[in-house]
């Protein structure tokens, strides 16, 4: 007797150190996350103008970028260093130099006090380190026409740097006239650049006869006011719908790679949920002894299948097909997408809903099934109206899962979903048909194609980790609402 209570005890501690050690993992994996994706708070916010002062009839009149004249105003990492080699490559020539090249000329300073200002000291472009949210910055810009211009106006235009969006900054941006030439009136300029990122004004013509007068001309200041923390701003911006981290104005926005991802679990379940369902109720109701023992073997291979090998598969047989289908209408390269990772995904999940989904099933008493029958209903009927009600909770619980496993799984994904982080567009059938069957990127593969190649420690590393976490609380969230009804079956039956 004491044996089988040693016994009794042994499996008791064993079960509750095997409970104490999940909950141990869930915890430990909960916190490295939270705590790697502190890296992504510990960024600045980099921003960029490039403004111009140009004739009416300026070839550059539409695209600023485009001007060689144009002055560069940026916070971004390529100002770490601030004066670097190529702003002082970008120093003002002498005047008669300047004359020669430039009839219309912009020019900055590396201080932001108009007091400190130099003719000797001026550039074309003035490059700093970007900050954080709570620092402000400030640029100076001198703007005037040199003896070689024979216009009669002249207009100071503006635009974001390349892949610069004003959006994705947590400043209020202002250009404003802080001087105006000795003898000009002028009305008082102040331009919102976050509400008119992209314009021009007309400014009366005033000219620089020698170098001593640069500093005479017109004076504008570009700021970039802060407006919020930076923990909030990382947080609003991870909310965005824009994934380019490696671009010189990273974009953080974590949108389009999660509804990616909700978009190919919702596909999959889709096509997996009245499969599986309806493969489950047939092992379970309708299936003779003969055919399970088939069938069940199948399902074991079909599930211990390596994800890769799927990946493959798809990237042999269901992207081909689908690129075939699609390519007259939809002009596609490529028929890796989300529609051929949906696919696959039914595939890779089609096992575990069957499997649980009988289960569940066949939880269902016995007596049920006989008072159905013996009040003449047909098996139809039996199933509809007894059997699936009663083994409800069970099925749900068998679906979450499969839910739970299309989210996190990386390999599929990684293989067939094109890699290309984009919004879905579902605002006409063409665009909608499109959206499913061109390019995308999910979390999962996000997180596996980027974290080899990032810098550690770095806000791009941060921000896998913080996808990462994201991704952990879902698939754990759903994973315990499976749990809840798998308990409710439990008491249900």
């Amino acid at each position: 007797m004491w044996r089988i209570r040693l016994l009794d005890n042994l499996i008791q501690a064993a079960t509750w150190m095997a409970g104490g050690l999940l909950i141990l993992t869930i915890l430990a994996v909960f916190y490295y996350l939270f705590a790697e994706s502190q890296y992504a708070f510990r960024r600045e916010f980099p921003f960029g103008f490039r403004i111009a002062l140009q004739s009416p009839n300026s070839e550059y009149r539409d695209e600023v970028s485009m001007d060689p004249t144009a002055s560069l105003l940026a916070a971004h990492r390529e100002g770490t260093d601030e004066l670097d080699d190529a702003e002082d490559a970008t120093r003002l020539p002498p005047h008669d130099e300047l004359a020669s090249m430039q009839p219309l000329v912009t020019a900055t300073a590396q201080t932001a006090d108009p007091a400190q200002l130099r003719s000797d000291e001026l550039f074309r472009d003035s490059m700093r380190a970007p900050k954080r949210a709570e620092q402000g910055e400030r640029f100076l810009l001198l703007a005037f026409a040199t003896p070689a211009y024979d216009g009669d106006t002249m207009e100071l235009a503006w635009e974001p740097d390349v892949s610069f969006d004003p959006a994705y900054a947590p400043y209020e941006f202002r250009l404003r006239l802080i001087r105006a030439p000795e003898g000009v009136r002028i009305d008082p300029i102040e331009i919102d650049l976050n509400r008119q990122p992209k314009g021009r004004i007309a400014l009366p013509v005033w000219k620089a006869r020698r170098q001593e007068e640069w500093l005479r001309g017109y004076l504008f200041e570009l700021e970039a006011r802060p407006t919020t923390s930076t923990t909030w701003a990382t947080i609003q911006q991870f909310l965005k719908p824009d994934w380019a981290p490696t671009i010189l104005y990273a974009r953080f926005g974590m949108l389009p790679l999660l509804l990616a991802t909700l978009l190919i679990t919702a596909l999959s379940m889709l096509f997996a949920t009245p499969l599986g369902i309806a493969a489950a109720v047939y092992l379970s109701e309708q299936a003779s002894s003969r055919v399970r023992e088939w069938f069940k073997p199948i399902l074991e291979i079909l599930a211990a299948i390596p994800t890769v090998v799927l990946g493959y598969f798809g990237v042999m047989l269901i992207a081909p097909w689908l690129q075939r289908l699609f390519a007259e209408g939809l002009q596609l390269t490529s028929g890796r997408g989300l529609l051929a990772t949906a696919l696959m995904m039914t595939v890779f999940i089609l096992p575990t809903i069957i499997s649980l989904s009988e289960d569940a099933l066949r939880a269902v008493p016995n007596s049920l099934r006989e008072g159905a029958e013996a009040l003449g209903l047909t098996l139809a009927e039996r199933i509809r109206l007894v059997i699936l009600p009663a083994a409800k909770s069970g099925l749900i619980a068998a679906l979450l899962l499969g839910v739970a496993r299309v989210m996190g799984e990386t390999m599929i994904v990684w293989i067939l979903s094109g890699g290309t982080p984009t919004m879905p567009d579902f605002s006409s059938p063409t665009a909608a048909l499109g959206t499913l069957v061109k390019p995308t990127r999910g979390v999962p593969d996000t997180i596996a194609i980027e974290m080899g190649n990032v810098e550690f420690e770095s806000p791009h590393y941060g921000h896998l980790f913080l996808l990462g976490l994201t991704l952990f609380v879902l698939t754990l969230g759903i994973n315990l609402l499976g749990f809840v009804y798998r308990k409710r079956a439990q008491l249900q039956l």
